[in-house]
């Protein structure tokens, strides 16, 4: 899209004024460890969370299902992660952790898509193909500029998908990026600077698989303090490292 400008969305470590309360609906798009650790997040805190992925699930790691992750094992997921996987169990025996990629996706990932939060919230394959403002809102909010807007509320989202189908979030968390399953695709958009209620999150890339992931879970929790306008909300801690 060279016509198209760069999108800048907020910066998820950066605090807004920006606020959204439970149940608010959001959608993470990508579904790869980063995206699945978002919308589990978001579903901990009561948000109405819809998860959307264009091939599969953690599908960008498939290629690789027979080499060891790149990271320690018990570091392989969040401990919200972990602690809903073990609600799911119906014994006390704890299992034992991947040590494969195919391994990663087959007892953490996958399980958590039907997990007790995530059930029933992922749509996939549904590419998402398009991000702008849902049309209605921008017209609501034009005609209240004109007659004295009643509140600084920016209209909704609406994401459309590649068979033409459009829906609409009032929140939108993009986890495109090396440890999405849909890094590669690509979204047009209108936005060319940071915009409330948009984030991004996964795009560091230090080579160091562990860090990475470790830094786009410090992101998600960035993003929900955000949308809290709690500073200190952190349901990682104090578990988190």
């Amino acid at each position: 899209m060279e016509d198209e400008e760069q999108m800048s969305v907020s910066d998820p470590m950066e605090a807004q004024a920006a606020t959204l309360d439970p149940p608010g609906t959001i959608a993470v798009v990508g579904a790869g460890p980063l995206g699945i650790e978002a919308a589990l997040y978001g579903r901990y805190l009561g948000y109405n969370v819809t998860l959307f992925e264009a091939v599969a699930v953690a599908g960008s790691m498939a290629d690789d299902r027979d080499a060891a992750i790149p990271m320690m094992p018990d570091r392989c997921a969040s401990p919200l992660a972990f602690g809903a996987l073990a609600a799911q169990q119906s014994d006390d025996h704890p299992k034992a952790l991947p040590v494969t990629i195919g391994q990663w996706i087959d007892q953490i990932w996958l399980p958590l898509v039907e997990s007790d939060l995530l059930r029933g919230r992922l749509r996939c394959p549904d590419r998402v193909t398009e991000l702008n403002y849902a049309p209605d809102d921008v017209e609501t909010q034009e005609t209240d500029d004109e007659d004295g807007p009643d509140d600084d509320v920016p209209p909704d989202f609406q994401l459309t998908l590649s068979g033409g189908e459009t829906d609409r979030f009032e929140s939108v968390i993009l986890a495109t990026g090396a440890l999405s399953g849909d890094f590669a695709g690509e979204i047009r958009q209108p936005f060319s600077g940071p915009v409330d209620y948009l984030f991004q999150i996964g795009q560091k890339c230090t080579g160091d698989a562990e860090t990475d992931f470790w830094t786009g879970l410090k992101e998600i929790v960035g993003v929900y303090a955000s949308l809290g306008g709690r500073e200190d909300l952190d349901l990682y801690n104090p578990l988190r490292p």
